[in-house]
């Protein structure tokens, strides 16, 4: 079975560094928006996200 172990050694990355600019290069395409715009707007989205379920809990009690 020497495929298999050419398939898992087929790079040191931990994703395909190809397949990854293809995948960023279709996101920023289909948003237009820079990748810093989007790493932002996800940041905010990830701190917004869990304060806005603490209100609504305590708003609720």
């Amino acid at each position: 079975m020497p495929w298999l172990t050419e398939t898992l050694a087929h790079h040191s990355e931990p994703i395909d560094p190809v397949l990854w600019d293809w995948i960023s290069a279709e996101i920023n395409h289909l948003l237009g928006i820079s990748s810093g715009v989007m790493v932002v707007l996800l940041g905010a989205l990830i701190m917004v996200l869990p304060m806005a379920l603490l209100v609504m809990a305590r708003r609720r009690f």
